[in-house]
């Protein structure tokens, strides 16, 4: 039996492979860059061969990792079905979820951080940065303690996942750390847990402006910017509106909305208020937002089995509507391990540290609440705590 590297070159042409290496260099689209050949000036255009050359010469040890591992090799061939499909850039961003893991990283940060392989993708203007008039004037913090559900979202790539409940603590005022959590579905169809620790500062100017900035994987920035929010303790359902945009090596201005409420269902009084605000940044609550299901059930060893089933039984390999995961969100999840070691073991001090411990100690309980709930039997929940697997 020949190895993966073998089997690999010998079954595909030189068309292939090129395309392949493209794909490969887009691994982390939404958070990509670049890096000088020794030889050669940098490959500042999209051209497949120049992108193959590049990677060749710079990036040689990780490209025949990446190729030797089922992960990113899955990753690579997923991606290359995305050529010339009606929306390229939306295909290959929902391959990377389901592949990511260390070998994928580590090919990215060298073709698309250290080397100049890929060019950036520029501002397109759709997520311009708000005026500052369409900001609260004023918002707590403290509303970032304990546990909140993406209960809508504006941007099908990134904010539409079931299963969205994240964790948050204010450690200070002014700054809040989150375990951010969500589900993607495998390609045959198994679901699984994805998560990722963000630190957020708040602008001292502008109260309703958060900053998410200073990260090393990728060097990816992100900003949230209250578009309006209710504080608990009235009559309306507590809730938070965040517009956001971002960048990083591989794609300046990726952006979207979504709605953060205390209950796993979208409370619908909340609409009418909704509306008003989703116009501040020109758009409309009940066409642009798409609710989203929190249910958080637990699949179990049967129908992970008849998911599997079927899906061998299709013959397909990864086509776009079996992919379901998308890219900048690995802007969180990749980064994770070295986020999550610097705030945990940086210099921030003992606070920072019970503050992602706290994190962790909801993210269980939450963990047990669904069991429960299920009767304490129907399968597992598999979540990362600090790039560690856990079983639940």
């Amino acid at each position: 039996m020949s190895n993966t590297k073998d089997t690999f070159f010998s079954a595909t042409g030189p068309k292939f492979i090129t395309s392949t290496l493209l794909a490969a260099s887009l691994l982390l689209t939404p958070i990509s860059s670049h890096v000088p050949s020794v030889f050669n000036p940098p490959a500042l255009a999209s051209d497949g061969k120049a992108i193959g050359l590049c990677l060749l010469q710079s990036c040689r040890l990780p490209l025949l990792k990446c190729i030797s591992n089922p992960n990113c090799l899955a990753n690579v061939i997923c991606i290359n079905t995305c050529n010339n499909s009606p929306d390229e850039t939306g295909c290959q961003i929902k391959c990377g979820d389901v592949f990511e893991n260390k070998v994928v990283g580590e090919f990215n940060k060298c073709a698309v951080s250290d080397k100049t392989c890929v060019p950036q993708r520029q501002d397109d203007g759709s997520y311009p940065v708000p005026k500052d008039e369409v900001l609260v004037k004023e918002f707590p913090t403290s509303f970032f303690n304990g546990k909140l559900y993406i209960t809508a979202g504006q941007n099908k790539l990134f904010d539409v996942f079931p299963c969205q409940v994240h964790f948050f603590t204010e450690t200070e005022k002014g700054k809040f750390y989150g375990k951010l959590n969500w589900r993607i579905e495998e390609p045959d169809g198994e679901e699984f847990n994805r998560e990722a620790v963000q630190e957020f500062i708040q602008d001292k100017e502008k109260p309703g402006h958060m900053i998410n900035h200073d990260n090393e994987y990728l060097h990816y920035k992100d900003d949230w910017y209250i578009l309006d929010y209710e504080p608990e303790g009235s009559s309306t359902p507590p809730f938070v509106l965040v517009y956001y945009r971002g960048s990083n090596d591989a794609w300046d201005g990726y952006g979207g909305a979504f709605v953060y409420t205390k209950s796993s269902t979208f409370p619908e009084e909340l609409r009418p208020r909704l509306r008003e605000a989703a116009r501040k940044v020109g758009y409309e609550f009940d066409k642009d937002f798409t609710i989203t299901d929190n249910t958080c059930g637990v699949q179990s060893d049967e129908d992970r089995l008849i998911l599997r089933e079927k899906f061998l039984a299709s013959g397909a390999l990864l086509t776009e509507k079996q992919v379901a995961s998308e890219m900048v969100r690995i802007r969180g999840s990749a980064s994770n391990g070295v986020k999550a070691q610097k705030i945990f073991f940086g210099n921030e001090g003992e606070q920072v540290r019970k503050a992602v411990g706290n994190l962790e100690g909801e993210l269980e309980k939450f963990v047990q609440e669904v069991r429960d709930r299920e009767g304490g039997e129907g399968g597992e929940i598999i979540y990362v705590l600090h790039g560690m697997n856990y079983a639940g």
